[in-house]
């Protein structure tokens, strides 16, 4: 018997934990930061959203999200409203958060890491709610056995755009017009949630793609190869590796002509791959060592491709160093395991500094939960039971979502983003990439753009910026995509 009351008393005080954690009602506080010149003061909101079942009203999942208003008078016209994620899948919004968009940003000062007004916030554009899928941040399903709902492709994007009309009930921003941004698997996740969301009759004002492919066109794998190749002679350039004529001048001498052996020498060649003389073989191998930087007797005659995998850890393997896929201006020391491990890829080493994170979290928005706030690495209890980098990839199912209420076949995210921008002819993409992105081919998007049909092609803006996957982590590029993205929400909202 008092074993049974004990146990009794536990799961009341878990459950009221818990519930004390997703309360409905998020903690609220008020700021201010000085934004280009302008003193702007604004409500942060941080909290939880259910994600419910339809037919039960029972609760899934709770999502987490952060939010930032500006404060204005009564009776002020709408402003835009964007919702924004990371990818992964299995990242929280961290980066994008307080790297990129949000009116504070993690800055190295005299003292150290501290907060400080980032002057490239979209807050004076948009007002911004950073959201957490199921899984990643505070964000967690109720029951363990949810969590096959969530970790899969059309589950995750069907459960951000109920979010997404949930968040707009609650605070009636029906007025609003409306943005999503996500980066890498968030484009994805973009392309998804816009399709989920015009089906259900929501308009978006417009999409905000960023290092994550284009799914508007799908090139076939040996297009996508040839195209990738300027990408790594942007690596093989800025790490002094290219011959001395192509590293003479600035970054566009060298890509100019890698592009176009691309498009045309190379991609002929990869489609008679089987066929070539020998003679043509080692031509086609004389100009990837050439736009490389690698030496010709690395390069794979009968492939005539250099993977992203081998070229990472060849570039620099004479000094002992690997450039980061994610980023390949910066470098560290070889990984000496033969199984590729993002965590110590060093353009992903430290990128977000997770203890600031938490200090933001719960000393500027009083958010003071102790659960683990999920990112793409693990390390919350208890531990994974085989892991070697993104925890969320064992997890992930990438076929049909458990819950699917129906056996169509589900569309691929280029078919989905396709039908919502039929559906929509006012919606509008903004496309943006970074030369130094190892794993998103800023050329196969740019010349995808180029062969969008007519009633797309003025819809669609593409952005290449002189940074790596997160491209905000530049200064200088942070400012040239606040910029143009100032530009694009003007356009999209027909300013």
């Amino acid at each position: 018997m008092r074993f049974e009351l004990h146990f009794w008393r536990l799961a009341v005080f878990a459950f009221a934990a818990l519930s004390a954690l997703c309360s409905e009602e998020p903690v609220t506080t008020h700021h201010q930061a000085t934004i280009g010149g302008k003193m702007l003061n604004y409500t942060a909101k941080a909290g939880f959203i259910p994600i419910r079942d339809n037919d039960t009203g029972e609760v899934h999942g709770n999502m987490f999200y952060i939010s930032y208003t500006l404060d204005r008078p009564a009776g002020s016209a709408p402003r835009p409203l964007t919702f924004l994620w990371n990818g992964g899948p299995g990242s929280n919004s961290g980066l994008v958060h307080l790297l990129g968009f949000g009116p504070k940003r993690i800055a190295e000062t005299k003292a150290g890491k501290s907060f400080v007004d980032n002057q490239d916030s979209w807050l004076p554009l948009s007002d911004l709610v950073f959201v957490d899928p199921i899984g990643t941040g505070y964000s967690r399903p109720t029951k363990a056995e949810y969590g096959s709902e969530f970790y899969q492709t059309r589950g995750d994007a069907e459960s951000v755009a109920e979010f997404i009309r949930v968040y707009r009930t609650r605070v009636d921003a029906f007025a609003s017009p409306l943005f999503i941004m996500g980066e890498s698997y968030g484009v994805t996740r973009c392309a998804l949630v816009a399709a989920a969301l015009e089906r259900r009759g929501t308009s978006l004002a417009g999409v905000i793609m960023l290092s994550g492919g284009f799914p508007l066109v799908d090139n076939d794998a040996t297009l996508r190869a040839a195209l990738n190749l300027p990408t790594l002679t942007a690596a093989a350039y800025y790490n002094k590796k290219l011959p001395p004529d192509l590293q003479a001048g600035d970054l566009r001498h060298a890509l100019e002509p890698a592009e176009a052996f691309a498009k045309g020498d190379y991609a002929i060649a990869l489609s008679e791959r089987d066929r070539l003389s020998d003679a043509r073989r080692e031509e086609i191998v004389a100009q990837l060592a050439r736009f490389t930087g690698l030496p010709a007797a690395q390069i794979d005659r009968t492939k005539l491709v250099v993977p992203m995998e081998q070229f990472s850890v060849a570039l620099l393997a004479d000094q002992n160093l690997m450039v980061g896929r994610y980023d390949s201006r910066i470098i560290g020391p070889r990984d000496p395991s033969p199984q590729y491990d993002p965590t110590t890829d060093p353009s992903l080493k430290d990128i977000l500094d997770s203890v600031s994170v938490i200090r933001y979290l719960r000393n500027e928005l009083g958010v003071k939960s102790d659960l683990f706030y999920a990112g793409p690495f693990g390390g919350g209890y208890p531990p994974a039971k085989s892991f070697r980098g993104d925890w969320m990839s064992v997890r992930w199912n990438r076929g049909v979502a458990p819950n699917a209420k129906d056996d169509a076949k589900e569309p691929t995210p280029t078919e989905a983003f396709r039908k919502a921008l039929a559906a929509d002819p006012k919606l509008r993409v903004m496309v943006v990439t970074g030369y130094y992105d190892l794993v998103s081919s800023y050329f196969g998007i740019e010349l995808a753009a180029t062969r969008l049909p007519a009633d797309l092609s003025g819809r669609v803006l593409i952005r290449t910026y002189a940074g790596g996957h997160a491209i905000y982590t530049d200064d200088t590029v942070r400012h040239e995509f606040r910029v143009e993205a100032a530009n694009f929400y003007r356009a999209a909202e027909g300013k």
